[in-house]
């Protein structure tokens, strides 16, 4: 026999009932209860809640935008409570197959999920001994990035055989709206998750030999400026100014102790040891083709003195040990014949260890997170400013290898032969069209246009001189 439905129901105090009370072996925290009078039905609703939490398979264990956790909801379609709780078992038994279902899908995308994909990958990644700490921290970093990481996606946790081509789409339009605005912005970004995404398909290709590339959305590059660079005057005024601020003793033969005994202060970077420091580095950078990566690492065990070359000209090389996307680099020589004397001398007052202000503390295979870049770099620009130099952006270390490209540019025969800018490109650790597009082209463009202008005849016409009345 049914229970007697309790008086509070009867009187409307109570709005919900234990489906337990009223039929055998109904399932445990299921109930029925009655519609808010806005859903114009008196026909009574049903609820379940799965505990414990660790078993519910919704996302955030069922969670609504406040945290706070919501049970399933159906509905009865009874109004007669006895009739209703019936219902509603039958309404739990479907949803718990529907549970299982589930389930099975997950278990299944737990094991098929770009998420699955990035552990095998990194796991083998994050062991590569020719890979630097911060190529995997960046690495790293696409995939747990706050918000914008590709393991925050939803669509990370699916097997990565249903992952469409609206979700790369919908991805990427998020990154863009991450941005300014600007066209181009977060190009770079994109290519990063791009190239990260490809390397996970191609990680799932055993278990899915038929499997299609990710379709990605068009990626728009930033609108290319010309590389900020120093020309022959500038740079000339810039080194004559900072050996001036050094007191003279940047361009002279100095011993280590003598060196040693330069003034230096920890409270004012603007003295005379890290002035003629910043000389050394920004001339190693000029004759060498360094980048401002390398400024850092830099020591003068990477140097080696190889004595002459075929035509009698002394000569040095250095050894990178990492270069840009940790390539295996093999030595850089200098191309003018300075650069020699350049190293010699600076390799008297600092014959072992860090060239770059090695006063400054740093984690060897880290150094790039030390103070080193931004101490050179606020030197540069405060002599940049006593020299009166003034550049449409901002002067750093990286303007420094664009003026060695475009100088040495300048003083070379035009490279017409392909072998020989593969040359010039390899011992300048850049690629030929890098080199072509950011380097050679703005110099022949340059060359062209001063030999047009020598040649072009005056235009009489240009200044024609007539009679002109400013009277109103």
């Amino acid at each position: 026999m049914p229970k007697d439905l309790p008086a509070e129901w009867i009187s409307g105090k109570l709005k919900s009932l234990k489906v337990s009370d009223l039929v055998r072996n109904a399932p445990e925290r299921l109930t029925i209860y009655k519609p808010q009078k806005s859903r114009n039905t008196k026909n009574l609703l049903c609820r379940w809640m799965p505990m414990p939490e660790s078993i519910d398979i919704r996302p955030n264990a069922g969670r609504n935008s406040s945290g706070k956790r919501m049970p399933y909801v159906g509905s009865t379609n009874f109004e007669d409570p006895y009739k209703a709780a019936k219902a509603a078992v039958r309404w739990w038994e479907e949803l718990q197959e529907d549970i299982d279902a589930k389930k099975k899908v997950q278990q299944f995308n737990s094991g098929h999920s770009l998420a699955k994909y990035w552990e095998i990958w990194w796991g083998k990644y994050s062991q590569r001994k020719d890979k630097s700490d911060r190529n995997k921290r960046d690495n790293r970093n696409r995939w747990y990035g706050s918000g914008w990481g590709l393991g925050e996606q939803e669509w990370s946790k699916i097997s990565i055989d249903e992952i469409t081509q609206k979700d790369i789409a919908d991805y990427f339009s998020m990154l863009d709206a991450r941005g300014d605005g600007t066209k181009g912005w977060g190009a770079e970004t994109k290519k990063n998750q791009k190239s990260l995404l490809n390397k996970l398909n191609r990680e799932a290709i055993n278990d899915f030999p038929n499997l299609r590339q990710f379709v990605f959305p068009k990626i728009e590059a930033k609108q290319q400026v010309a590389k900020e660079h120093f020309d022959q005057d500038q740079w000339k005024a810039l080194l004559e100014k900072i050996n001036e601020l050094s007191g003279g003793v940047a361009t002279k033969d100095l011993s280590f102790n003598q060196y040693e005994n330069l003034v230096w202060t920890e409270r004012n970077k603007c003295n005379q040891r890290n002035w003629v420091d910043l000389y050394d580095v920004l001339t190693l950078m000029f004759y060498f083709f360094l980048r401002s990566e390398d400024v850092p690492r830099l020591q003068m065990e990477w140097f080696t003195d190889v004595g002459s070359d075929e035509n009698g000209n002394p000569k040095v090389v250095v050894y990178l040990e990492k270069t840009k996307k940790d390539r295996l680099k093999q030595e850089t020589e200098h191309i003018f014949p300075d650069g020699y004397k350049i190293w010699n001398r600076i390799s008297k007052r600092r014959p072992s260890g860090y060239i770059s202000f090695p006063y400054l503390p740093r984690k060897e295979g880290a150094e790039n997170e030390s103070h080193v870049g931004e101490t050179a770099n606020v030197l540069l620009k405060e002599a940049a400013k006593l020299a009166k130099i003034k550049k449409r952006g901002a002067i750093t270390l990286t303007t420094i290898r664009h003026t060695s490209f475009r100088l040495t540019l300048e003083e070379m025969p035009p490279l017409r032969d392909e072998q020989d800018i593969r040359f010039f490109a390899d011992n300048g650790n850049t690629g030929v069209e890098s080199l072509r597009k950011t380097y050679l082209k703005y110099t022949q463009k340059s060359s062209f246009l001063s030999d047009v202008r020598k040649s072009m005849p005056k235009q009489s016409w240009a200044f024609f001189k007539g009679r002109v009345s400013l009277d109103e």
